[in-house]
């Protein structure tokens, strides 16, 4: 006897094999992926990504399952727009806000606002610091930038990064959903292979 679970089980594969296939097959692990993209703070965040994933795909799940096609369309269409628009403003931040510690290769968040020791010594540059003016700060944004604008910019990436994440787990979640409710367009392995054929 089927359930609701097993349905769910079923979606969850299809959307982890439509992961892999986006990335470019098995070749490119998704985390790996994931964590050269992902914002420098907090340092887990890979992981909170999956588990807000696995919520967008539990509501896809539960709520478009049986929906119309043109709900099911509308929904598309606005989780590929905020998709789009979310995934281009967290790179754009990323390159801007993002730096790597040369040495170590760890990577930290610059600030938008200067500290006031900041601003005599760089009162031309502020608040866009680049790496020359990291180096003669030993690479601590804290002496360069204030605890505000640097927990700002923290807070900023990750709203980013998982709002871009959460719409593509709704769009994909979505589309799975609808699209394995369909009658006779798709069909679950153990139809394929037919124990009773």
């Amino acid at each position: 006897m089927t359930t609701g679970l097993d349905d769910f089980k079923y979606i969850l594969d299809e959307f982890r094999g439509l992961s892999v296939w986006a990335l470019g097959g098995a070749a490119v692990p998704f985390a790996a992926v994931l964590v050269e993209l992902s914002p420098p703070w907090p340092t887990g965040i890979v992981f909170i990504t999956a588990i807000i994933e696995l919520v967008a795909i539990v509501i896809s799940f539960q709520w478009f399952k049986g929906i119309k096609r043109s709900i099911v369309s509308g929904v598309l269409l606005f989780s590929l727009i905020s998709f789009s628009g979310l995934g281009f403003a967290y790179l754009v931040n990323l390159s801007k806000y993002a730096y790597e510690v040369p040495t170590s290769k760890e990577r930290f968040v610059k600030g938008n606002e200067c500290t006031k020791d900041a601003l005599l010594v760089f009162s031309d540059l502020c608040p866009d610091l680049g790496i020359n003016e990291l180096r003669q700060a030993e690479y601590d944004a804290e002496r360069l930038w204030t605890q505000d604008s640097l927990a700002n910019i923290r807070v900023r990436l990750v709203s980013l990064w998982v709002g871009t994440f959460l719409s593509l787990s709704i769009l994909l979640g979505t589309f799975l959903v609808y699209q394995t409710a369909q009658k006779g367009r798709i069909r679950k392995p153990e139809s394929i292979t037919g124990s009773g054929d």
